[in-house]
């Protein structure tokens, strides 16, 4: 529960630490059955790393932890509002110069998607550094020889 009294889901992945580097783990995971048929992340690659603050061994297994919220709040930022802006100037370029409407949508567009793209550039570094966005090492799980987790 939240302070809301509402109920949190957190996405748990458990991935093998392949780095250490000072206080920060590389956690590398390898990716659910449920995103074979996307390929929307990581231009459809087997293994996905992150980057989580915590102290482990080279080969332990890292649980890692993200609240729903965070990731549906990811989601929307890195794909929905570029897609709206992208169509709010394309519909700007089209009704604004109406002799030029298929030329002038697609400036609009391009503009629009420029436009968001930069701002979320601009405001990652904010993201980055804020505890609420960044996932959260639970627990690390000693590797037992001859024993996969989540095919690795």
């Amino acid at each position: 529960m939240d302070t809301n009294g509402k109920r949190v889901i957190d996405m748990e992945r458990i991935g093998e630490v392949t780095a250490v580097n000072g206080e920060w783990l590389s956690v590398t995971f390898c990716r659910p059955t449920d995103c074979d048929k996307c390929h929307a992340c990581i231009g459809g690659a087997k293994q996905t790393t992150i980057e989580v603050k915590g102290k482990a061994q080279l080969g332990e297994y890292a649980v890692v932890e993200m609240p729903e919220r965070v990731v549906l709040k990811a989601s929307a930022i890195a794909y929905v509002i570029p897609l709206l802006v992208m169509l709010a100037g394309m519909f700007l370029g089209a009704v604004l110069f109406p002799e030029n409407r298929d030329t002038a949508a697609l400036l609009g567009a391009l503009i629009g998607l420029a436009l968001s793209v930069g701002a979320l550039m601009l405001t990652e570094k904010k993201r980055r550094n804020d505890p609420t966005w960044q996932p959260v090492l639970k627990e690390i799980v000693p590797r037992v020889e001859g024993v996969k987790r989540n095919g690795n």
